[in-house]
């Protein structure tokens, strides 16, 4: 029998109309923006049986998109995978309605409506597609110590150490395009950023207790508080460089006409 599968999701990017159809790596989805006061936006999607290793596959490639949809649009979001309903053989999924509403996991904040549907890079690693994953969950967490964590394990997907690939990145002539302003208000002195980032945050935050000697983290201080925002919006632009450079996320798909006229497909543009 065949299913339709919902992947609910919220999204601080509106898009301009309220449903999209569209063909993403071989899987054609519905997307349906909800009212975001209420409740999350949803993927739908058919499936021709409920065979769990297909449902699988397909969870996998809808992160994948809603990934690259954070990643191009710099939007939160927060994805939640509901399930599957059995509908009839003839059913289709332009007719597909949103049978299950949960309501929202992000705080409302400011919505931003920009156009329709983006170009998106080409995802050709399993190291691209995590670190894509861990990036979304980076920008979609209400705690920003996670946030840090998630960028900061973005810098390990390729077995490099952290701290030394950020001071070589550091070093470099021409500089690259960091958030100088907030690289300088935390008052490192002779100390590189790399070890500041290592020692004073990601090892204060996972451990609780320290040797004596080492930083530990303080709960409920503002100054503290202050200190880790900071050194996230850092990481955030560390981890944008290690996806684009060391991780090498390049190409561009765009939507194009596919064999059915109603679901466009996102075609790689070298294609």
């Amino acid at each position: 029998m065949p299913e339709l599968m919902h992947i609910a999701f919220d999204n601080s990017h509106r898009f301009r109309r309220r449903v999209y159809y569209f063909e993403y790596k071989s899987v054609r989805f519905k997307l349906i923006q909800n009212n975001p006061n209420k409740w999350s936006d949803v993927l739908l999607t058919l499936l021709p049986d409920g065979d769990e290793l297909l449902k699988d596959k397909v969870r996998t490639i809808a992160g994948e998109f809603l990934s690259l949809l954070s990643w191009q649009t710099a939007s939160r979001i927060a994805v939640q995978f509901l399930g599957c309903s059995g509908v009839s053989d003839d059913f289709h999924l332009r007719s597909a309605k949103c049978l299950w509403h949960v309501p929202p996991q992000l705080s409302r904040g400011y919505l931003v409506t920009r156009g329709d549907l983006p170009c998106l890079p080409v995802v050709t690693t399993e190291n691209q597609r995590i670190a894509l994953a861990l990036f979304r969950e980076a920008l979609s967490s209400n705690k920003v110590m996670l946030s840090f964590l998630f960028y900061w394990q973005i810098l390990e997907i390729a077995d490099d150490k952290p701290s030394k690939w950020v001071d070589d990145l550091c070093g470099r002539l021409p500089k690259p395009d960091l958030p100088w302003r907030d690289i300088n208000q935390l008052g490192l002195g002779t100390r590189s950023l790399g070890n500041y980032l290592w020692e004073d945050c990601r090892s204060a935050i996972a451990h609780i207790k320290r040797k004596p000697g080492r930083v530990a983290f303080k709960f409920d201080l503002a100054m503290e508080s202050r200190r880790l925002a900071i050194s996230t919006r850092i990481v955030s632009s560390l981890a944008r460089i290690y996806i684009s450079e060391r991780l090498m996320l390049r190409g561009k798909m765009r939507l194009r006409p596919g064999n059915d006229p109603v679901f466009p497909v996102f075609v790689d543009e070298e294609s």
